[in-house]
């Protein structure tokens, strides 16, 4: 009985070949290039066409949100800051419509899965909470304006720098020395930043007791007068006196202070560093500096030495 089923099996496959054989000699064109055309020349067309407008996609939402960032209202700083992290999110989204899109055209099936990544991204979220966390993060810190891409920043009271992205799970932070910093958006705990409406500079000097003291500080009100007028641009309250802030062993601390436009705080501060130093030069004013006096003590005579003798004449 097994024999017999073998036959027909056989001779049901002889038949088809017979039958395919038939259809491609009445109509070659068809039977030899559809096959051809179907399954191989239109999805390989379509999936080419599919990579084109990926590239072209890519290239255009950049210009687009350049566009209508520069369109809008924001800050500048903010408007690159949110450049930065609308275009990271385009171009992942662009990538995942594409390859789902490529996987359909190849004939696999997309909903399972679209449907199992569901249930992996359920379970990669609670294994990788550290990520999900810097995400969430990474977002706060943004629509809290925390910091924008340009700041300047102190990160958790350690690493100073200028922040150059904000990215969806990471920040990136370099340094004066041009050290590169990549940190977690989920370790950011503390941020304190220079860029924010306003900053004080403040600029400490050091005479001598010996000085006059009535004249050291006229002449640093002359030196107040003419930086805050030198620099009225950025300055949103002049430089004043704010008084003796210290005495130390070496001579009485004074400090200026003023508010500044955050941007030019470090420059204020130096120009009025060099200001302070020409001036106390031309006014022959010390700078207190490490000093030590040493005196010679006499040898005291003991009452009950005795006297050194005559000389004889």
């Amino acid at each position: 009985m097994m024999m017999n089923q073998f036959s027909i099996v056989i001779i049901k496959n002889l038949d088809d070949i017979q039958k395919k054989a038939e259809d491609i000699v009445e109509d070659p064109s068809k039977e030899l290039w559809s096959p051809l055309v179907d399954n191989i020349l239109i999805p390989l067309s379509q999936i080419t066409l599919i990579i084109l407008l990926t590239y072209l996609a890519l290239r255009y939402v950049v210009r687009l949100v350049d566009r209508v960032l520069n369109l809008s209202r924001f800050h500048e700083k903010k408007g690159e800051t949110l450049a930065r992290l609308i275009k990271s999110t385009a171009r992942y989204a662009i990538y995942f419509v594409a390859a789902i899109t490529i996987l359909d055209k190849l004939g696999i099936k997309v909903t399972p899965i679209l449907a199992g990544a569901g249930v992996v991204g359920l379970a990669v979220g609670f294994g990788a909470q550290n990520l999900v966390k810097d995400v969430i993060t990474g977002f706060f810190i943004i629509f809290d304006n925390q910091m924008e891409v340009g700041d300047f920043v102190q990160i958790n009271g350690g690493i100073e720098g200028t922040v150059e992205e904000i990215g969806l799970r990471v920040t990136k932070v370099r340094e004066f020395n041009q050290r590169l910093h990549y940190i977690s958006n989920g370790e950011i705990n503390r941020v304190t930043n220079y860029n924010r409406d306003r900053m004080r500079p403040l600029i400490a000097v050091t005479v001598p007791y010996e000085e006059d003291q009535d004249k050291v500080q006229r002449t640093l009100q002359e030196v107040c007068k003419e930086v805050s007028h030198r620099f009225s641009s950025y300055m949103i309250e002049p430089f004043s006196i704010y008084g003796v802030t210290n005495i130390q062993r070496d001579g009485v601390e004074y400090t200026v202070t003023a508010l500044s436009t955050p941007e030019e705080l470090w420059m204020i501060e130096r120009e009025m560093r060099i200001s302070i130093v020409k001036a106390f030069t031309e006014k022959n004013i010390e700078i207190a500096y490490p000093r030590q006096v040493f005196a010679a003590a006499q040898q005291p005579q003991h009452p009950l030495s005795p006297e050194p003798p005559e000389e004889k004449q």
